[in-house]
């Protein structure tokens, strides 16, 4: 049985070389080398291959029945691999089908795959999106084997084989209903109302929660949910209000689904990241999608 592991890819071209110009000096001449090193290479793949690959004939060197079967999938496989090669140099994003990984908690996923997910279709509309979310204790490993390519979210990781880039420095706010008026809004007391939670993601429930204990708010919480999709209902319903990242709470009120209320929070801003693992500096669709996702939150007012 041939073992794949001893076969040197530059003899596998000299033999399509040699099928293609029916010559062992033309191949030879072709691959820069020496008739003597030519007549070498071409008696090591005859005998790894086990088979005399071509014969003097009328037109030349032809070849034998072996191998007429193998060199079409070589050729296509070495072809692929000088494609992958060279993709390894430049990534076209409008011509990719690729599919990027990502780590986004539920808050990341609310917050930000739907303006991501807009402006990298627009660039590379062949290109797929995955939401591989990982829990903060697994990530390491995560990016380290490439079951995510990079992560968003308020992450702070310290490992010599993580890289990361500041997007944007996130705070809390308060959001009523939007039917709410602006003399209401300005006379809210959150001691004497009802609070909706929405907890998509560990971090920001941790944060949320230290938020409202300083305030002395816990109490209130009237209800406890997974993601913000029925926030707007909610408020509306139960003339509640909840504590939501600014962003967020900014595209809501944008969309005439909340009312942002004038209010300071004792919880300082924080710092939402990309990280991604090293093993991917030199992947240029990797480094293209992070410069997308850089350019996104540096064009937009978070």
């Amino acid at each position: 049985m041939i073992n794949p592991r001893h076969i040197d890819l530059n003899l596998l071209e000299l033999m399509l070389q040699i099928y293609d110009s029916h010559s062992v000096s033309v191949a030879g001449s072709n691959l820069g080398l020496s008739q003597p090193a030519t007549s070498n290479a071409l008696k090591r793949l005859r005998q790894m291959l086990d088979d005399p690959l071509f014969y003097r004939g009328a037109k030349g060197m032809e070849p034998t029945p072996f191998t007429e079967r193998i060199v079409p999938n070589i050729r296509e496989h070495l072809s692929g691999i000088a494609s992958v090669l060279n993709d390894a140099a430049t990534f076209d994003a409008a011509g990719s089908r690729r599919t990027f990984r990502l780590s986004l908690s539920g808050l990341g996923e609310q917050v930000f795959l739907a303006p991501l997910a807009r402006r990298v279709f627009e660039l590379a509309p062949g290109i797929r999106l995955e939401n591989a979310s990982s829990p903060f204790l697994d990530l390491y490993r995560t990016l380290a084997t490439r079951e995510s390519e990079m992560a968003i979210g308020l992450l702070e990781m310290r490992d010599t084989q993580l890289r990361q880039m500041h997007l944007f420095d996130e705070d809390y706010r308060v959001i009523g209903p939007p039917e709410l008026s602006p003399q209401r809004a300005a006379t809210v007391d959150l001691c004497q109302e009802r609070i909706v939670m929405a907890v998509p993601g560990l971090t920001y429930a941790d944060d949320v929660e230290q938020v409202l204990a300083e305030r002395g708010l816990s109490e209130n919480v009237c209800m406890r949910i997974r993601n913000f999709g029925a926030l707007p209902e909610l408020l509306s319903t139960l003339n509640a209000f909840a504590i939501v990242p600014g962003y967020l709470g900014r595209r809501m009120v944008e969309a005439g689904q909340a009312t942002l209320l004038d209010m300071t929070l004792p919880r300082g801003r924080q710092k939402v990241q990309l990280v991604w693992h090293i093993n991917t500096m030199q992947d240029p669709g990797c480094a293209w999608l992070r410069e997308q996702i850089r350019d996104l939150f540096q064009s937009t007012n978070m």
